[in-house]
Order: C-alpha cells, then sequence, then structure tokens
C-alpha cells in the first residue's frame, strides 16, 4: 500500500500564484500589443480622389426646380458651386464657395465662406435641403455618405481626413 504524501499547502499556493501572474503577465502583453496596433491604425487612412466630374454628375442627377446652369468646381482649397435661380421670376445668377471643416465618422462638413449675392438663405435651403444626403444648419453644410448609394456599398472605414487639392476632392478612409 502507497502511503499518502504529504502535500506542503504554501508551496503550492507560491505555484498557483506563480502561475497565475505568468498569465496575467502573458494577458496584459498580449493586450497591450493589441492596443498599440489599434493605435497605429487609427492615424492612417487611405486616400481617395473623387474629381470634379464625378461630383457634378452625382449632383446633376437629381433637378432641383427652379435652378439652372448649376456647376461645381474644384479650385485651390474649395468647392466653388454656380448657377442661376429664379426667385419671383426674376433670375438671379449664384456663387457659393465652400471650404472643408471637419470629416467624422461618415459625414463631411463645410463651411460657406463666401456667397454671391450675399448669403441668401432661400437659395441655400432650395439648393441643400432638397438631397437626402444634403443639409445646411447655420452656415455648415453636411454631406451624409451613408445616405448614398454607392458610400453604403462600402461598409467598413470612417472618414478621417478631406481637402480639395489639384481639382479633386481627397478623401481620407480609416477604420
Amino acid at each position: 500500500m502507497v502511503k499518502p504524501r504529504a502535500i506542503n499547502m504554501s508551496t503550492h499556493k507560491k505555484e498557483g500564484a506563480f502561475i497565475e501572474d505568468k498569465i496575467k503577465k502573458i494577458f496584459e502583453d498580449e493586450m497591450s500589443l493589441l492596443t498599440k496596433a489599434k493605435k497605429g491604425l487609427e492615424d492612417k487612412y487611405v486616400t481617395i480622389p473623387i474629381a470634379e466630374s464625378m461630383i457634378r454628375r452625382a449632383v446633376s442627377k437629381k433637378k432641383i426646380k427652379g435652378i439652372t446652369n448649376l456647376d461645381i468646381r474644384l479650385v485651390k482649397d474649395k468647392i466653388v458651386i454656380s448657377g442661376a435661380a429664379k426667385k419671383l421670376r426674376i433670375t438671379i445668377h449664384f456663387q457659393m464657395d465652400l471650404k472643408p471643416l471637419a470629416a467624422e465618422n461618415r459625414e463631411l462638413s463645410f463651411r460657406i465662406v463666401r456667397m454671391k449675392p450675399l448669403n441668401q438663405e432661400w437659395l441655400t435651403k432650395k439648393l441643400l435641403n432638397k438631397s437626402p444626403y444634403l443639409h445646411c444648419h447655420k452656415g455648415i453644410i453636411h454631406i451624409d455618405l451613408n445616405q448614398m448609394e454607392k458610400a453604403k456599398a462600402i461598409r467598413i472605414g470612417k472618414l478621417k481626413h478631406f481637402e480639395v487639392r489639384d481639382e479633386k476632392l481627397w478623401i481620407g478612409v480609416g477604420l
């Protein structure tokens, strides 16, 4: 018959604590590595150029009643929207200059920096609040890309950066 061996509980507890500490250390190292990788990817993005003609085509798909000769140009660091609007049987030629302001999640924001003739609230409402993906509030134009069919198809990625440069709208999409 084999005699049961006496177990030293303090040694057993020390070994258990040692193993537990090792597992915690490995887990913390893994989490630290994942956190570092995630932080590294947060600032990274892929830049996608959008040509003037693509923007013009997207805007011209839906005709806006009372607006004619609608044109969009990318000039230096601005988007310039011009055209003619009818108000009380009078044709009023307009121009609106927009500067990129912020990119957050899947929405672009632009500030109206200049408008001819003066800032006409009725004109901005007519131009910008007729679309499901465009709206204007206090001189800031918001474009919700989630409302656009082509943008909906790209399910991953958030907008990190955008600018107007070299007659293109450059959009940075990241994770």
